[in-house]
C-alpha cells in the first residue's frame, strides 16, 4: 500500500529539483545584471551616460571621473593591478601606448556603422575605439578687447609682440588634450624648431593655465585676450557668451574620444564592459552625450553614421585637420611634456 505513495514521491522529485535550479538560474541572472562595472572616465558627460546606462541595462556604474592627466596618471599607477574596467578619454596616443603595453582588450568591435572619419580613426588592433573627435587647441578671441586686426590668424601670430601676456594656454602635464597641441607643432616644425616656437611664447609673456575651465575663466575675465583649449571648450563658451570669436588656425590637431576596455577584464564583467561600449555607440548613448556638457564636451563631431553633430559645432568652420604619428609622439610625451614643464611652464 505504501509503494505508490513512495514511487509518486519519487517521480515529484526532479520536479522539485527543476524547480529549485531555476530559481538559482534566476538569481545568477539578477546577480549578472547587477553587476558592478568600474570606469575610469575624464569626459564632461561621462556621469549622465553612466546613469543612463545603468537605466537602461540595469548594470550598476562605479565612476571614477579625472582630468585627463591625474586619471592617466592613476592608471600608470595601477598598471600592475588595475582597478578599472573601462577607460574613456581624449587622445589617442596614450591608448596607443596602453595598447603596446599589453594593457588593453583587443580584437574585438562591437557592430557599428562609422564615418569615413571614424573608420580611419580605428586602429587596426582593434584596441581601442574611436567615439567622437574635437581638435586639441584652437584659438578663442575676446573681440571686445582685441580688435579685429589684432587677431592671430596663425600660430605664429601669437609670438607678436602686440599680443605680449595676452595668450593662455593649458598646461600639459595636467591637461590631457593639451599634449597633442605641443607635439603638433614639434611634428610640423621639427623637435627643436618646436621647443623654440614655445620658447618665444613663453618670451612673450605665455601664461600657463591647469585646464581649460580656468584658462577660460582668465579670458572671461580679461586677464588674457587669446585663450588657446579645447574646440569643444571653445565653441561652448563662444555659443554662451557674446563677443568670442572661434579661430581654428591651421592646422588643428585631431583629438579623438577612445574608449578601452581592460586586458584583465574577463567573465561578466567583460561582456558588462562590451554592453557600456555598444551604449555609447547607440543613438541613446549619442543623444545623452550630446545634452550632457553643452558647455565643452557635447561639441564634438560624431563618428556614427546617422549622428548629426549639435548646431553650436556650426562655429568650427574651415578646420584643417593634422593627425599625429601616434608611433613617434606616444613614447615622447613623457619626455616632452617634462621639457616643458621645466622651460614653459615655470
Amino acid at each position: 500500500m505504501n509503494l505508490p505513495k513512495a514511487f509518486t514521491f519519487g517521480r515529484a522529485l526532479p520536479k522539485a529539483l527543476c524547480a529549485v535550479l531555476t530559481l538559482l538560474a534566476g538569481i545568477s541572472g539578477v546577480a549578472a545584471q547587477a553587476a558592478t562595472l568600474t570606469v575610469y572616465a575624464a569626459m564632461g558627460y561621462d556621469g549622465k551616460v553612466a546613469r543612463a546606462f545603468t537605466r537602461a541595462t540595469g548594470i550598476h556604474v562605479e565612476l571614477v571621473h579625472l582630468s585627463t592627466g591625474p586619471l592617466l596618471a592613476r592608471v600608470q599607477a595601477e598598471a600592475a593591478r588595475p582597478r578599472w574596467d573601462v577607460l574613456w578619454f581624449d587622445g589617442n596616443l596614450p591608448m596607443h601606448e596602453l595598447a603596446s603595453r599589453h594593457q588593453l582588450d583587443c580584437g574585438w568591435r562591437p557592430d557599428v556603422r562609422y564615418t569615413p572619419q571614424g573608420l580611419a580613426l580605428l586602429p587596426t588592433d582593434r584596441c581601442y575605439l574611436p567615439v567622437g573627435v574635437t581638435y586639441a587647441g584652437v584659438m578663442l578671441v575676446n573681440t571686445r578687447r582685441l580688435p579685429r586686426s589684432g587677431w592671430p590668424q596663425r600660430w605664429g601670430d601669437l609670438a607678436k609682440p602686440a599680443l605680449h601676456g595676452k595668450i593662455g594656454m593649458n598646461n600639459p602635464a595636467v591637461s590631457g588634450p593639451t599634449y597633442p597641441v605641443v607635439a603638433g607643432m614639434m611634428q610640423r616644425l621639427g623637435l627643436k624648431a618646436g621647443e623654440q616656437y614655445f620658447e618665444r611664447l613663453k618670451a612673450n609673456g605665455l601664461r600657463i593655465y591647469p585646464k581649460n575651465s580656468v584658462t577660460l575663466r582668465a579670458l572671461r575675465y580679461g586677464q588674457i585676450d587669446v585663450a588657446v583649449v579645447q574646440s569643444s571648450a571653445a565653441v561652448g563658451m563662444a555659443a554662451r557668451e557674446p563677443g568670442l570669436q572661434v579661430i581654428p588656425a591651421p592646422p588643428s590637431v585631431e583629438l579623438p574620444s577612445d574608449l578601452a576596455i581592460g586586458a584583465q577584464v574577463h567573465g561578466q564583467t567583460l561582456s558588462a564592459a562590451r554592453r557600456f561600449v555598444q551604449f555609447v555607440l547607440s543613438p541613446a548613448g549619442q543623444k545623452v552625450m550630446q545634452a550632457g556638457d553643452v558647455s565643452a564636451d557635447s561639441n564634438y563631431q560624431p563618428l556614427l553614421v546617422g549622428v548629426r553633430p549639435v548646431p553650436a559645432l556650426a562655429r568650427l568652420t574651415g578646420v584643417r585637420p593634422l593627425v599625429l604619428n601616434q608611433y613617434r609622439w606616444g613614447p615622447l610625451e613623457p619626455k616632452v611634456v617634462f621639457w616643458f614643464t621645466a622651460h614653459v611652464a615655470h
